[in-house]
Parts: C-alpha cells; sequence; structure tokens
C-alpha cells in the first residue's frame, strides 16, 4: 500500500498582507455606513423627545390656557429669589413623566435655587438629544430651547453685528414681560404666549427647537434654569460658536458668549436642526434655509405668508 502525504500550502507574506488590506478596505467603506445608520437612530430618537415636547406644551396649554412661563413676573432670572421659578421645561414635568419630581419641588421657594442643591445633576431624558454628548458641566443640561422668534439680539461686548434681528420684537435679548415687544412665544423673562396670540398659524411658528449647551455660556446653566433656555432664530441654524470648532474666535461672532450668535438654534445633525412648532409638528430645518423664511417661522404676528420651507 502506498502512503500519501498531504501537503498543505500556507499562505505567504504578501497573502496575508493583501487579506489584511482586503479588510481594512471593508471596514474603511462600511464604517461610513454604520456611523450614519446611528446618527439617523439618533436623530429619530431626537425627533421623538421633540414631538414629546410638543405634545406636553399641547396639554399644558389645554390646562392653563398659556404656554408654560418661566422665572416670575416680578423678577429676572439671573438674581436669586424667590421670584425665581425655574424654567419652563421644570413646568412641563408632569408632561413628561416626571410627576415625582414635580412633585417634591417646592414652589414657595426659590426654585431654580431648590433644584441647583436638591436633584442639579438629575438628567431628564425627554430634554436630551443623543446625538450631542454635551460637555464637562456641572449641573444637569437641556438640548432643547424656547423660541423668542426674530428677536433683537445686541451682542457680547459689540463684538459682533451680523443678526441684530428684530422682527416685531424690540426689546434687547427678549428681557421683558410685555408681549408686544416679543417676536416669537416665550420671553427671556415670565411671559409666554397664548396659542390664540399666534396669529400667523400654529403650523409654520416655532416653539422649541435644539441648542447646544457647549455653543452658549446661557444654554448651559442647566435644564431647570430660568436663564438657560432663551433662544432666538436671529443667528442662522448652526451658527458656529462651539470652543473646539474650527471657526471659534473668542470676542467675536463665533464665541460662545456672543450673544447674538451662541443663543442661536444649533445641533450635531449634519446639515440642519430640528424643530417643534406650536401645532405641535416636528420638522428638521435645513441649515441653508433662506434667512427671511426662517425668521418668519420664528416671528408668530408678522404677517408674512411662509411657503415651503
Amino acid at each position: 500500500m502506498t502512503a500519501f502525504k498531504k501537503r498543505f500550502r500556507a499562505f505567504t507574506l504578501v497573502e496575508l498582507l493583501v487579506v489584511i488590506a482586503i479588510i481594512g478596505i471593508l471596514v474603511a467603506l462600511l464604517l461610513p455606513a454604520i456611523q450614519a445608520a446611528r446618527e439617523a437612530a439618533r436623530r429619530t430618537q431626537c425627533s421623538n423627545n421633540l414631538k414629546q415636547l410638543g405634545i406636553a406644551l399641547q396639554n399644558y396649554h389645554d390646562t392653563y390656557k398659556r404656554l408654560p412661563a418661566g422665572c416670575s413676573a416680578t423678577g429676572d432670572p439671573w438674581t436669586g429669589g424667590i421670584h425665581r421659578k425655574g424654567s419652563m421645561l421644570v413646568k412641563l414635568l408632569p408632561y413628561v413623566e416626571q410627576t415625582a419630581l414635580y412633585d417634591e419641588i417646592d414652589f414657595k421657594r426659590d426654585v431654580t435655587d431648590w433644584i441647583w442643591n436638591n436633584h442639579r445633576w438629575t438628567q431628564i431624558p425627554a430634554y436630551l438629544c443623543p446625538s450631542d454628548p454635551g460637555g464637562n458641566f456641572d449641573r444637569a443640561v437641556s438640548n432643547y430651547g424656547t423660541s423668542m422668534g426674530a428677536q433683537a439680539m445686541s451682542s457680547q461686548g459689540g463684538w459682533c453685528s451680523m443678526y441684530p434681528g428684530n422682527i416685531n420684537g424690540p426689546t434687547g435679548h427678549g428681557s421683558t414681560n410685555d408681549p408686544g415687544n416679543i417676536s416669537g412665544v416665550f420671553s427671556r423673562f415670565f411671559w409666554s404666549a397664548r396659542l390664540n396670540e399666534v396669529t400667523d398659524g400654529t403650523s409654520t411658528t416655532i416653539v422649541m427647537g435644539e441648542i447646544r449647551p457647549n455653543c452658549g455660556d446661557h444654554h448651559r446653566q442647566g435644564w431647570f434654569h430660568g436663564n438657560a433656555l432663551w433662544t432666538a432664530t436671529t443667528a442662522p441654524i448652526n451658527f458656529p460658536t462651539c470652543p473646539g470648532e474650527p471657526q471659534y474666535q473668542a470676542s467675536s461672532c463665533f464665541a460662545e458668549n456672543n450673544w447674538q450668535t451662541s443663543q442661536g438654534f444649533k445641533s450635531k445633525h449634519p446639515g440642519g436642526a430640528q424643530f417643534v412648532f406650536c401645532d405641535g409638528s416636528v420638522h428638521f430645518i435645513n441649515e441653508a434655509i433662506n434667512y427671511q423664511t426662517y425668521q418668519y417661522l420664528g416671528a408668530r404676528a408678522d404677517k408674512n405668508v411662509v411657503g415651503s420651507f
């Protein structure tokens, strides 16, 4: 009987390197698709959060006949005192499955201070967009801000004059309780609109939108802080004011403390940001939107007709 030996041919070094190279190419081709799929899922979750906030706002309005206000009618939101009753997101807690936390709050006190001392690290899932990991903050923040519309927005230190704003909103930064001086549906202070005051139509007026706490020195003050959420459509969507990003420049239009541009709506989604409108609908608005059209979407009573956006 003849014995046969099987000879097994091993990979040469060149063949092994070719296989590794092919695997590397495949990974390089697949990685963008995987990242895009993950961002699509994050964007969907972010949209769902805004939808939940839109429903919460509708339910709150049904109960109180007005959108939820921040601060108090008797003082500003940055000075401590019992006039501070927290941000409008504090009032929405029972409508986003956070009744237990809401019932804990002592509304006879300075609510901003009370939450700081008792729940400053308590993050509310419905107030966070998973696309924006945020930054190293000393408190829980929100990725959703209230719209003052096309409000007059002066800059910090006179650094910027690119986007002064003001369609029916002459009071700088919305620091007033006079509805005649507010372009959108929220002021920086206590005032908030009734839906019948949105005469341009609830389906074409922004009520809230995405913000990036790392890109605005007020936006990072916490979801509960009455001085954190005020945001205008005055700055274009995703105007770059984020430290660490290529366009950032201190003491300029591109600084996180230049309120004219930093207190604008921004997201980590490529190409735009998501907004909830006064009728509760959620829309992704491209950052290349016509600037004037964007201002009309912010103003609640400018009488301008808005077409496709």
